[in-house]
Order: structure tokens, then sequence, then C-alpha cells
């Protein structure tokens, strides 16, 4: 049976959801809420679901199962918690909490709800990164020397106003995709750089670099200064090298011009939207596979964020990564 799906928040990341909706996700739209009203009209009328008045209406209902929160950024965690204290399974945009005790009330509100709480680190759920980890647990690269995860999309200021800086808002993919292919580093050395952001006072660039618990270095680099259009471009890149082979994806694979926003174009970017819902009503929440990533990688990536701030702080000198496992 498919499940009842409501979606809080309209904004921009809701087009992505739409579209993998549209594309043959399993969910039934029962409705939208976004304070915006206007939005939440559109988003309805286009979904075939219905605009709820409130958050209180929506989380009422007895035909929602499913809550996919997509309110901005500082709201996830409260809307997440309001779900759950409703029963409601929940899929939460990330970052999905700004600190380790908000990821941690989470993850004790969906055990005593029973329900799901499943952080959207979509980057993962591509068929080839999958296909990576496979890869690793094979040891079919023999001893890995080298990870490397590469992003370089520009970004106008215009734009970067509804983010903000680099580090929290996208090296945060970075974190999650390492932690999910090699385990968690044990320390990060990171540095910033401002190259065209003249206003906005956040980085347009970070690097960090992990030791991985295996003695690999794991490079990650976040641009938002500069696309690439050369011949052999790294728009986003994951890179892994072994003393006996490697594996190398890479979003280049399909892109295509389109003005809703700077990755819209990029297939295997909006195609992780559709797989990850895809897998969270099928497979999970059903029980029969766990979240690629979890309440706990959540946490783990904040603490990756956490120690290459305080590294930023220090010019760059290496950091020991302080993990806190949920309760």
């Amino acid at each position: 049976m498919t499940l009842g799906v409501a979606i809080l928040g309209a904004g921009i990341v809701s087009e992505l959801y739409a579209q993998a909706i549209e594309r043959g996700a399993p969910a039934r739209v029962i409705g939208v809420y976004d304070p915006d009203r206007a939005r939440a009209d559109a988003l309805a009328r286009r979904l075939n679901g219905r605009v709820f008045e409130s958050r209180d209406a929506l989380l009422s209902s007895d035909e929602v199962a499913v809550c996919l929160v997509l309110s901005p950024n500082h709201a996830h965690a409260d809307d997440a918690l309001a779900c759950l204290a409703a029963r409601k399974h929940v899929l939460v945009e990330k970052p999905i909490a700004e600190s380790h005790d908000a990821i941690a009330a989470l993850a004790t509100a969906a055990r005593r709800a029973d329900r799901v709480c499943m952080p959207a680190h979509n980057y993962i759920y591509n068929p080839s990164v999958q296909r990576a980890r496979r890869l690793l647990d094979e040891k079919r690269f023999g001893v890995v020397a080298s990870y490397w995860i590469v992003y370089n999309i520009f970004h106008s200021e215009e734009v970067a106003r509804r983010y903000g800086g680099v580090l929290r808002e996208v090296a945060v993919h970075h974190a999650y995709s390492l932690l999910y292919l090699a385990g968690r580093p044990l320390n990060v050395s990171a540095r910033t750089s401002r190259v065209h952001y003249k206003d906005l006072d956040a980085e347009d660039q970070v690097a960090l670099c992990c030791e991985t618990a295996d003695g690999a270095l794991a490079n990650l680099w976040v641009s938002f200064a500069a696309s690439d259009p050369t011949s052999d471009p790294w728009t986003v890149v994951y890179k892994i090298l072994g003393e006996k082979g490697g594996m190398s994806f890479t979003w280049n694979d399909a892109i295509f011009p389109d003005a809703g926003g700077p990755a819209w174009g990029v297939v295997n970017y909006v195609d992780s939207f559709h797989d990850q819902l895809t897998h969270f009503l099928d497979r999970v929440i059903p029980g029969a596979a766990a979240p690629l990533s979890t309440l706990q990688d959540a946490a783990d990536a904040l603490a990756i964020i956490g120690a290459a701030e305080q590294s930023i702080r220090r010019g760059g000198a290496a950091q020991a990564i302080q993990y806190r496992n949920l309760p």
C-alpha cells in the first residue's frame, strides 16, 4: 500500500522532491503546509494534494503516515520532533539539527514513537556510490590510499545568501559520504577562502583533509567560487584509489541546462532525491532495509564539521574529531 505523505515546507528543495514524486517515487501526497500560502497552494495543486492551514492540522490528519520535513534549516529539528510526537515517520532535510543534543533528542523521540527518522543524506543513494561501498567491503581495491570528494559549482552571492558558507551547507554532504565509504575519520585539517563573496560574510571555498582509521587520506573540497568548464570537469567527483585498483564517479555523466537552480540540470543530483525517497518509502519504513545514512551518521558528520571549524580557527592545524554515540 502506498503511504500517505505530507510535506512541511514548499521552498526551493521541494521542487526536487516534487520531481521525484512525479517520476514515480511511491508517495501518495495528502497535502502541504508552508507559512507562504501561495507556495503551498502551487505545490499542493501540482502533486494533487490539499493545503493544510497549520502544522498542527497536518499532524492531526490520520491520512498522513509520513512527513517530509523540507522547512528552513533552523526549523528542521523542531518540525521533526513534532512529527515524531504525532507518530509519523520522518524524512528530514539536512542539516537536521545544529547540535549533537538536538540529534539525540530526535533519536530518542523516534525510538519512543516506534517510527523512522531518517536524515536526507541524498548523495549516497546514487547507485555508483553504493557500488563503491560494495567494492570497498569486498576489498577489491586492496589497501586504500586516498579518497577524493570534489565539488565545484558556481553560486552567485544572490543565490548564496539563501545558504550561507559552504562548510556547513555543502561539506556536510562530503562528511556523511566519507562516513558511508570509510567510517569515522580520526582527525581533520581545514582551510577556507573567500574569492568572490564581497558583501557576504561567509566562505565560498573550503578544503578539508581527513585521516581515516586505516591510514588513508580523504581530501574533501567545496567551491561556490567557480564551476569547472574544462575538458575533464570536476563538477562533483568521487574517487577512491587503492593499491590494487580504484573507482571514479562524476556528476558530469549527464547534464543539461536548467534555470531552476545551480545544479538542477545535473541528472545525478536530481536523481538522488528520487532514489533516496524510494528507498525510504519502499525499503526503510517497511523494515526491509536500513537507511544508508542514519541519525548517528548525522551526528558524526556534525562532529567532523565542528572539528573542521576548530581547525580553521587554529590556522589549519589538524584537529581530533570527538564523536559521541547517540542514546
